[in-house]
């Protein structure tokens, strides 16, 4: 048996010429030199021991494993990590093209080179499933031994280059961390030299009076440094309306020689302009141990203070202006909606009537008294018209179904599953017997959210399931759609990210207009439930 297998298995390699003696020992002995391992994965346990053989005579160094099963390979594999896979083709429960993917999908696995054998190697079709699942080389059954060899010592080359690669991206990051880290000590050591910079070191006697102060302060205070000392104390610079106040906190602090620890003061420049100086102190004694005065430094805070007075400001206007951005997109969707309903009245209206007329008189029509081919034309026509009193139909639902406005959100949003389950999704919903009251507006936004958030389901989300559930809890009801879905990545309702993220913000906005709310949760794999939460107000009140 092994030999037959090894028969059809191999190709008489003495009869190719394209790999000549000298070029197949230096296949093998270039293969030889490594400690690699290696891992076989077939059904066939007369090909695993041929394959045996052959590494056990021109690899006796390698470390070979051998799994009967796809998913005993990929146990395998993700234990010993081996240096490349021999993988078969054709394989019950998992082929190869299966374990191929999941190897190429799992993060440990997916830098091992995958040589998939098969004995439908030739067929093209057969090649390139095997490359879109990972596959890194395909041998065809019957095989010449030398390009198995060749094969294997590329798969070990591709190899050595990636694990190469991983470590010099690792000796880079490394690199790059440290380099970093020194451009941030550099950074804090200029930021240390420039905080310094709008600082001023000071000292007064016992009085308060200045009697030593460093040339920033003519900067800082915008005077002379030999018009103050001796002749000035802090709470000559402070605003008049203060100044009797600032006087007394000094002369606490001086009589009681308490340390001043980061107190901030607003003081007037000599230009008239207001500044914010933050002032440490201490008493200071002489050899005898007497109190002499204090020391210390002010840092010029001015810049910041001013920055967080503009940015409070800023942020007042940027809230104001949000507000009327929300206030104008609402008002937008409104006069959307409104539009869409002009139009569908007058689709169903003008036209719809129109062409129901027309397909009325053009069926009356008697095949008896006209030609055959006029006759036929006729009915054909009539067939076009019908089509187009339909398509003008589903239009005039999808842009404003009569249906919410009759009846009510919750019988639009039956409607709306029901066109979903005629395309084949299939659908539940349940309202829970709840009777939503909510005021017009309301109910449009949030039957137009619902349906974008179907309408992205059938886009990306792959679901075969579509849910939509209605609670109610004390203060507020909740619509639920749930999908059965590929699910997705979801950090920050409020980002612009690559994939759905102004979607996401807009619909977040017009819930916000109304005083709703959104809640996303999503599982990989496991499908995405979107919570859509309405208060009750006296604008959405439960009946």
């Amino acid at each position: 048996m092994k030999k037959s297998m090894s028969k059809k298995l191999l190709n008489n390699h003495s009869s190719n010429d394209y790999f000549n003696q000298e070029t197949r020992s230096d296949v093998v002995k270039t293969i030889s030199k490594q400690k690699k391992k290696v891992l076989v994965i077939d059904d066939h346990e007369p090909n695993l021991k041929m394959l045996e053989t052959i590494f056990n005579q021109y690899f006796p160094d390698f470390e070979v494993f051998f799994a009967q099963s796809g998913s005993e390979g990929i146990e395998i594999a993700k234990r010993e990590l081996p240096d490349t896979i021999l993988l078969d083709y054709l394989m019950p429960q998992l082929n190869g093209f299966e374990v191929c993917k999941i190897l190429k999908s799992d993060e440990l696995t997916r830098a091992i080179p995958i040589l998939m054998i098969s004995a439908l190697g030739d067929d093209s079709k057969v090649r390139t499933q095997g490359f879109y699942a990972g596959a890194d080389a395909f041998i065809s059954k019957p095989f010449d031994l030398y390009e198995l060899l060749a094969l294997i010592n590329v798969m070990l080359r591709i190899k050595s280059a990636e694990d190469l690669l991983r470590k010099q991206n690792d000796q880079q990051e490394v690199i790059i961390k440290t380099q970093t880290k020194e451009f941030q000590d550099t950074e804090e050591r200029f930021l240390q030299i420039s905080s310094h910079a709008l600082e001023f070191f000071w000292e007064t006697d016992t009085t308060g009076k200045f009697t030593y102060l460093s040339k920033a302060a003519e900067i800082i205070l915008g005077y002379p440094v030999a018009d103050i000392i001796g002749h000035k104390h802090f709470f000559d610079f402070s605003l008049p309306k203060i100044r009797q106040f600032i006087k007394n906190e000094f002369t606490d602090v001086l009589e009681n020689q308490r340390k001043i620890m980061g107190d901030e003061y607003l003081f007037v420049h000599s230009s008239g302009r207001k500044i914010w100086l933050t002032i440490n102190g201490f008493p200071i004694f002489d050899a005898d141990n007497n109190y002499i005065g204090f020391r210390g430094v002010c840092n010029d805070n001015t810049r910041r203070r001013q920055a967080e007075e503009d940015l409070k400001k800023s942020l007042e206007e940027i809230r104001a202006y949000q507000k009327k951005l929300k206030h104008l997109n609402l008002e937008l969707t409104l006069a959307e909606e409104k539009e869409r309903k002009r139009i569908a009245e007058y689709i169903h209206d003008a036209i719809g009537q129109t062409l129901s007329l027309a397909f009325l008189k053009l069926s009356s029509v008697h095949s008896e008294i006209l030609q055959p081919d006029v006759y036929e034309m006729i009915q054909e026509s009539t067939e076009l018209i019908n089509s187009a009193i339909l398509e003008s139909r589903s239009l005039t639902y999808d842009l404003s179904p009569p249906v919410l406005y009759e009846f009510g959100l919750i019988a639009a949003i039956q409607y709306k599953l029901d066109h979903l389950q005629s395309m084949g999704i299939k659908t539940v919903f349940n309202s829970n017997k709840i009777a939503l009251s909510l005021d017009t507006n309301v109910r449009i936004i949030v039957y137009r959210i619902i349906c974008e958030l179907l309408a992205n389901i059938m886009k990306h989300a792959e679901a075969t399931l579509i849910k939509i559930e209605i609670t109610k809890s004390p203060g507020e009801y909740c619509i639920s759609v749930i999908d059965n879905g590929i699910g997705f990545k979801h950090d920050n309702i409020q980002g612009f990210s690559n994939k759905g993220g102004f979607g996401l913000f807009s619909t977040q906005e017009r819930l916000e207009s109304i005083q709703g709310s959104m809640v996303i949760e999503s599982v990989n794999r496991k499908g995405t439930k979107v919570s859509i939460i309405l208060p009750l107000n006296e604008h959405n009140d439960a009946n």
